[in-house]
């Protein structure tokens, strides 16, 4: 057990550290002032916006992870994670329902002390810098919708790793692997019919003159685009974004509608085909690739923690283990004990995804240029959405390789005005 809790202190203090070296960044680059290429876009008053802003966050994200670990901790410490899984154990259904009880259990208790932390971010913080303008009604309304969403696809994916893990012994993480990566492909041709729509309301974009102007674009790059829609962002919060989601026949833009009022044609444009920049060089694909990758890796480390008998005396239920060997409620808790353990690995996986990911935006910014050339809307996009959702000018180079899938402001500003050097 006290290899598990020095893994998740150990995890929090690092991410602690970053975010501490990123706050102290952003208030030294300040006082040395703005450099010359954006002086003008931002004044003081930005400024001061900007750090009052990341230094809320940080606060905020300090005390609720720590909130999320010590929660965690004291299930462990105090033998509420062994008592959970002989309750579940103890109930008279099919063993499979046993571990999904262990698993939905500890989850719920997780996400019902994360509650507060989530009603100061949407009520408090988000309000007080004038983003938030979610209603309580629709708040409630999410929770329920994520919960029940959340429990069946994690339900489905555990029914599928625990037959697995009856059927096929060690090699059940191969199958489990297999699974993972069908689950990937299938989410992203489902989610824009059936998930999204759950949460925002999606209608076709309503600027008839913008829209054609995107499909002609579309055309032009021979890009198969299914739709391009308009999301009510706006009924949760005012920050502004654009994504590309879907795959075949699903395959669409969305703009935030914030981002259609706020923006010229010319600038959306240069995000379309920042968006369309990533199709085409198959990003899309490569992450899913490497996401899977690590998946497969992850999997098959877990299936020799699995069949290691400390897990279950690191939780005290060792007797249940020789009684029962592994089934039941011993793999619901067997598999949430890796899933803890492997949160602070994500943390130091990170930079390889996030390095991969800036490559692929800077690689799409320079595609954009070739379907719009004026390098001067696309930047005055980037300015206009790091202006409007209060983004960091200066992050720590450290927290950037570990938290940043997208290139910082300046940086990118500088690769843009470079490809347009280019002969």
């Amino acid at each position: 057990m006290s290899l598990i809790i020095g893994i998740l202190v150990f995890g929090y203090l690092i991410s602690s550290l970053l975010s501490g070296l990123n706050l102290s960044h952003l208030n030294v680059s300040i006082k040395k002032g703005l450099p010359p290429e954006v002086s003008d876009l931002f004044n003081a008053q930005n400024v001061a916006q900007i750090a009052d802003y990341t230094g809320a966050k940080t606060k905020f994200e300090y005390w609720s992870e720590l909130v999320s670990v010590a929660v965690v901790i004291i299930l462990f410490a105090a033998g509420l994670v062994t008592q959970i899984t002989l309750w579940a154990d103890g109930l008279n259904i099919v063993p499979l329902l046993q571990g999904l009880a262990v698993m939905f259990a500890l989850l719920l208790i997780g996400y019902l002390s994360g509650i507060p932390a989530f009603l100061y971010s949407d009520f408090k913080l988000e309000k007080k810098f004038g983003f938030s303008t979610i209603t309580v009604k629709t708040w409630l309304g999410d929770q329920a919708k994520g919960l029940l969403v959340s429990g069946v696809l994690m339900g489905l994916l555990f029914a599928g790793f625990y037959l697995f893990i009856n059927w096929l012994g060690t090699l059940w993480w191969l199958a489990a692997w297999g699974l993972v990566v069908a689950f990937s492909f299938l989410m992203i041709f489902l989610a824009p019919v059936v998930l999204l729509p759950l949460f925002n309301k999606f209608v076709p974009l309503e600027d008839e003159e913008l829209k054609n102007k995107i499909l002609d674009m579309a055309k032009a790059a021979e890009f198969p685009l299914a739709g391009v829609c308009q999301m009510d962002a706006s009924k949760r919060s005012t920050h502004d974004n654009a994504y590309f989601t879907g795959m075949g026949k699903t395959r669409r833009i969305v703009f935030y509608d914030t981002m259609v009022r706020n923006y010229s044609h010319q600038e959306l444009l240069s995000v379309m085909g920042h968006e369309i920049g990533h199709w085409k060089m198959k990003h899309i694909f490569k992450l899913i690739a490497a996401v899977s990758a690590i998946s497969g890796v992850l999997l098959f480390l877990s299936s020799l923690i699995l069949a290691h008998p400390w897990i279950y005396r690191a939780v005290g239920l060792s007797g249940l283990f020789e009684k029962t060997g592994f089934n039941g409620a011993l793999i619901g808790v067997a598999l949430y004990v890796v899933a803890i353990l492997f949160e602070p690995l994500n943390l130091f996986l990170s930079p390889l995804m996030n390095w991969q990911s800036r490559k692929y935006e800077y690689q799409s910014d320079a595609y954009a240029l070739k379907l719009n050339p004026s390098a001067d809307d696309l930047k005055g996009a980037l300015i206009k959405l790091s202006q409007k959702n209060l983004s960091n000018l200066f992050p720590h180079p450290l927290y950037v390789i570990f938290h940043y899938s997208h290139p910082p402001l300046l940086a990118r500003l500088k690769a843009i005005d470079e490809v347009g050097k280019r002969p």
